[in-house]
Order: C-alpha cells, then sequence, then structure tokens
C-alpha cells in the first residue's frame, strides 16, 4: 500500500514550520510542500492548485499571525489571505476532514467564520531550543492518527478510470458523430468564432441525415469535450449560438483521417 501524499500549505514566513512538519512526516507520508513540485512555469497558480488539491489525500495548512489588522475597531492578527483561500479550495476537493490547520499555541489569531468548525492542533512557538521539529512531535502524532482513521482515497484508480473512459467514448463514435466533426474541421481555419447554428446545419443537408440524429451527435460531441458551444451575438446584439471544435475535437479528427475522408467523400455524400 502507497503512503498518504500529502500537501503542505502556509506562508512565505511560515516556511521553517512546513518544513518541521515535514520532517516529522518523512516516514509516514509522501509530503509536497507548496514551493515544491506544485506551480509549472507554463501554467497559472490556480490551475496548479486544483491539480495538486484532486492528487493529494490530505493538506495541512500553517495558520500563522502574518498580518495584523483591524477588525471592530481592534487589532486582530489574522493569517494570509491566500493561504485561507487554499485551505478553503482543498476543503472543496477532498473534504473538511481530510484538511487540517496548525498553529502556535497561545496566540489570539482570528479565523474567518467559516472554518470556525474545524479544530485546529497546535505547538509551542517559544521552545527555549527553538526546535520547531521537535515542538512540532504533538501536532504530527494527531495528523497521522487522523491518515489511519481516514484512509487513502482511490486517487490512481479515478486518473486509471479516466483514461479507460477516454477510450470507451472513442469506441461509442458513430458515423454521425465523425460527419459532426468533419462539418466544423471545415471552418477550422476560416471561421474565428466557430460556425454559426444555421449554417451547421445547413452544411449537414448533403448528407441526408435527420435532425434528430444530428442534433443528438451535437449534444454527445458536446458532452464530451470534442465540441464547443458559444454564445455569441452581432452587431446589433441580436444572440445565436456557434459551436467549433476544441483541441481535444482536433486530436479526435487527426486521429481519424481515414476514416472521415471515406465518410465525406463525393461518393458516399
Amino acid at each position: 500500500m502507497r503512503k498518504p501524499r500529502v500537501f503542505i500549505g502556509s506562508s512565505v514566513e511560515s516556511l521553517p514550520i512546513a518544513d518541521a512538519i515535514a520532517e516529522n512526516l518523512e516516514f509516514d507520508a509522501e509530503v509536497t510542500i507548496w514551493r515544491n513540485g506544485t506551480f509549472n512555469i507554463s501554467s497559472n497558480a490556480l490551475d496548479d492548485l486544483i491539480s495538486k488539491a484532486k492528487s493529494v489525500d490530505f493538506s495541512i495548512f500553517i495558520f500563522s499571525p502574518d498580518d495584523l489588522t483591524i477588525i471592530r475597531s481592534r487589532e486582530k492578527y489574522v493569517v494570509r489571505d491566500n493561504v485561507v483561500f487554499e485551505l478553503g479550495l482543498f476543503i472543496g476537493a477532498i473534504g473538511k476532514n481530510r484538511c487540517f490547520i496548525v498553529k502556535p499555541r497561545g496566540v489570539d489569531l482570528h479565523f474567518p467564520s467559516d472554518l470556525l468548525g474545524i479544530t485546529p492542533t497546535d505547538f509551542d512557538a517559544n521552545r527555549s531550543d527553538e526546535d520547531l521539529a521537535s515542538s512540532l512531535n504533538y501536532s504530527a502524532t494527531q495528523i497521522k492518527r487522523a491518515f489511519k482513521l481516514q484512509g487513502l482515497l482511490e486517487l490512481d484508480s479515478v486518473q486509471e478510470k479516466s483514461r479507460i473512459d477516454v477510450n470507451v467514448q472513442l469506441a461509442t463514435l458513430t458515423d454521425t458523430d465523425m460527419i459532426a466533426l468533419s462539418v466544423l474541421l471545415e471552418s477550422v481555419n476560416s471561421d474565428v468564432d466557430g460556425c454559426v447554428s444555421w449554417d451547421l446545419y445547413n452544411r449537414f443537408i448533403k448528407y441526408d441525415l435527420s435532425s434528430a440524429k444530428i442534433n443528438l451527435a451535437i449534444i454527445k460531441l458536446t458532452r464530451l469535450g470534442m465540441i464547443e458551444k458559444l454564445n455569441s451575438s452581432d452587431f446589433n446584439g441580436n444572440e445565436y449560438f456557434s459551436y467549433k471544435l476544441t483541441e481535444y475535437g482536433n486530436d479526435v479528427c487527426l486521429s481519424n483521417q481515414d476514416r472521415i475522408e471515406t465518410l465525406t467523400s463525393p461518393e458516399k455524400c
């Protein structure tokens, strides 16, 4: 059995605490601290965080008194906004019971009201020997206990299922589906905004297909992510639908070039 996959989020100032927690969990979990292995140079931070949230079993967020603000005429220590946001994102992805808050003991730290139901674990931040790793033993023990109680998520099986589903989708594309893709393929290099709905249906006329088959094919391909339905408008503000191939749809067309050529040849039309 694999070890739990754990993400640790914190402010830059709290990275030493994150390192100390990771040290305590070294033999019990596969730990990723936010600064390592999370953000890619070719994508944006939010997408990277969403992807990471879907690939871990647990998350730990360090709530430190990073900022001082005025709340109801009183000064309060608060957690950095981005740390609170990231915690909310992970709660939405893997659930509240799999997300833990670690905070320094004895600090009057203002919590957002939405997080009052989450009981944090704390540590002594004022040890005379400044041994953070030892100070966090208590919190780490509580978190490891939660690992055993909650168990692992079926992350690998979900990813494998997604790969299998894609193959099933491709195998079930009918001739009508392929014709619909080919019709939209005609506008890839000519219509930036896609193919207008009435023009799309006109292009189907030569294939002698029922409107039911055409509509079902468009709905199916849209749900499979191969075509995109857009809500557009003209200069007078009149709205209409248009359709265009997605990058995935383009890839499917390239992979089925021979089939498309056969179905759309003059002899078939």
